[in-house]
């Protein structure tokens, strides 16, 4: 063999030799086999097996708690809350609600006589669990059950119907808002304070005696399987709450595609807290399906999103009076409204219709849009960054600067990036632009754009960069299976691949943790919701339930941190310890390749691109494992009743 062939093979197999094991944390043996086990996003691991549902020490590896009942539990009947502590077991028909952190069981339907279950809510503030069904005759039931020791508080048998939400008022009250009339309960006895129907329909149908009750049965049977869309306001100066709905039509006509055409209209109506009267003798309608409001000093801003005949207009909250447009019937706009910004001297409004996305901007006091003519953007936005004299905003595949004053684009050429791809440092704005491969850099200051990198980045097995760090010495990018890092003058210090096993099955806990990582990292950041929905589409791929909880996690924190109740501190306390971890920065990252005939887990350095270390998996196609992606551990079935955990640092 020639010396240089020598060399080419030495070079080839480098990247995969000299590294050591990761260090084992703990090796445990379970009573009984392993089916298969899962990291919360609060950092509990939770194993189920053959004979019980297991609550596992990460530290130490020992059984913290144990639920025989659950035992050979099929994953599908598993789901985490994560704007909770809890997690659900649903089997044969009962529901469960379990503390993740105990084991103990907070809620069985079956115990409180619950048949169904229709809906439940978890009410933080009044330390209870609200939920609603049939009981074993079919009557309606609804109960009352405390979050600190599952003890019932009370049940009643009140025919409220199909319930759309339950909000927590203060005071020891709810506000239950149903089909057909709104309900405020004393949290503590269930005793209503008052009932009152939600419309003038409604009050229609209650004189209607028992050919009414006959019409309420018949519409709530309709309903009972659709998603009704209802929104709850309460603006926190007023003594007012506000409902929202959309009906939708189908006309006879239909469109380029041969569906039916749809339209909708909304309708809102107000409601006073202290007694539930309708403070609107009519409620107010709008076209269009339900989009966004605002609660302004001179009145009720109404945005819906009508497609290309979107109207948009300020009600008076007395009178319901148009305030904006000819006879105030509103102010017409390009698309439907699905986000807004106000910036102090005006309101950006995000809409879109079939086909585009566009940026108006409008001054409430003159209710008119500034704008000659719409801004036209690339993708759908996500994030909105106010800058001193301008707006810069990022969507699903671009980036740029607004100057909401004369409605233009700063540059030209928009920076064809994503959410994931953007990172803020020293007051600029780093970005990868898929377009010529180079890392962007906008001063928020001057808002200046320039090349960071002279040399387009191009990543091998046909990957494309998803994810931008900014590290204390560079700019890490990376995929799925390359790495690649820049310094802050621009130049490239390293780029490396490791290949992906060809077996499936392995990808799936890798991605979870990634994003459950994100989650933690983006609860501050302008790109939080672009990242995760990106995220939650490439997890939902490899595991739907995974990907439903991913989607969830966006507003989790911020709910916890809302709550009052003790019973929440726990999580929210290792929430918020879980959120600081990952504001120090993680010098390495996984990566899942192959060794020889072998699957292995790498810990790949950031700093170097190089391994530092490895999980052998062996020749397991179909690993069961699950990681913390900020603790660094990693749980593995390595046999049939044998759990270890590797400490990655």
């Amino acid at each position: 063999m020639t010396p240089f062939k020598s060399f080419l093979i030495f070079a080839l197999l480098c990247p995969l030799m000299h590294f050591a094991q990761v260090e084992v944390k703990w090796d445990k043996q379970l009573p009984t086999d392993i089916l298969w086990q899962e990291v919360t996003a609060l950092g509990n691991l939770i194993v189920s097996s053959r004979e019980g549902l297991i609550g596992v020490d990460t530290e130490t590896g020992d059984i913290s708690w144990s639920s025989r009942a659950h035992g050979n539990l099929n994953r599908n009947s598993y789901e985490e809350l994560p704007n909770s502590p809890f997690f659900t077991v649903t089997v044969d028909n009962t529901f469960y609600l379990i503390d993740q952190f105990t084991g103990n069981e907070v809620f069985n339907s079956a115990s409180v006589g619950l048949q169904e279950i229709a809906n439940y809510f978890l009410l933080y503030n009044s330390d209870a669990i609200l939920v609603a069904g049939t009981d074993r005759d079919g009557e309606p039931l609804m109960v009352s059950v405390k979050m600190s020791d599952g003890s019932l508080s009370w049940s009643m048998n009140e025919k409220f119907g199909r319930i759309i939400a339950a909000n927590e008022l203060g005071n020891k009250e709810l506000l239950i808002v149903t089909l057909f009339h709104n309900y405020k309960l004393n949290a503590g006895t269930g005793d209503i304070i008052w009932k009152e129907v939600n419309s003038k329909e409604a009050t229609q149908i209650d004189k209607m005696g028992a050919f009414g009750a006959l019409l309420k049965t018949a519409a709530e049977n309709m309903v009972k399987d659709t998603d009704i869309e209802l929104r709850f306001y309460k603006p926190e100066d007023r003594d007012v709450f506000y409902l929202a709905s959309q009906q939708e039509r189908q006309s006879a006509m239909t469109t380029s595609s041969g569906n039916n055409s749809v339209s909708y209209t909304n309708h809102y109506n107000a409601y006073n807290i202290k007694d539930g009267s309708l403070v609107w003798e009519e409620g107010l309608k709008t076209n269009g399906a339900l989009g966004q409001v605002a609660f302004l000093d001179q009145g009720l801003l109404v945005l819906p999103d009508n497609g290309n005949r979107t109207k948009i207009n300020l009600f008076d909250y007395q009178t319901q009076e148009g305030l904006w447009g000819k006879k105030g019937r509103g102010i017409g706009i390009k698309g439907g409204v699905y986000d807004y910004l106000d910036s102090g001297d005006g309101i950006l409004l995000v809409s879109r219709t079939s086909n585009n996305d566009f940026l108006n901007f409008l001054d409430p006091i003159a209710g008119n849009i500034t704008f000659e003519k719409p801004v036209k953007v690339d993708g759908t936005v996500v994030g909105i960054v106010p800058l001193a004299n301008s707006i810069l905003y990022i969507t699903t595949n671009s980036m740029n600067i607004l100057d909401q004053h004369t409605g233009t684009l700063k540059w030209k050429k928009s920076i064809q990036t994503s959410p994931s791809l953007t990172a803020e440092h020293n007051g600029a704005i780093y970005a990868f632009d898929y377009k010529s491969g180079l890392i962007k850099v906008v001063d928020k200051s001057t808002e200046q754009i320039r090349d960071l990198s002279q040399t387009e980045l191009k990543f091998e097995g046909k990957e494309s960069p998803r994810q931008l760090e900014i590290m204390e010495d560079g700019i890490f990018i990376h995929s799925d299976q390359n790495v690649a890092k820049f310094n802050f003058d621009g130049t490239l210090s390293f780029q490396e691949y490791y290949a992906a096993p060809r077996e499936p099955g392995w990808k799936r806990a890798l991605l979870y943790a990634e994003s459950v990582r994100a989650a933690y990292i983006g609860a501050v950041s302008y790109y939080v919701s672009g990242a995760m929905a990106a995220a939650e589409d490439e997890v939902r791929r490899e595991d739907a339930l995974a990907g439903e909880i991913v989607g969830q996690m966006g507003n989790a924190y911020g709910q916890l941190g809302d709550a009052a109740s003790s019973y929440a501190g726990a999580a929210f306390n290792r929430a918020s310890a879980r959120l600081k971890a990952t504001k120090t920065g993680r010098d390495f990252m996984f990566i899942m390749s192959k060794k020889e005939k072998n699957i292995v887990l790498l810990k790949v350095s950031k700093m170097t691109g190089k391994i530092d270390g490895e999980i052998n998996l062996g020749k397991d196609r179909e690993p069961i494992y699950a990681v913390d992606d900020i603790t660094g551990q990693v749980y593995y079935r390595s046999g049939s009743t044998a759990l270890t955990s590797y400490q990655v640092r």
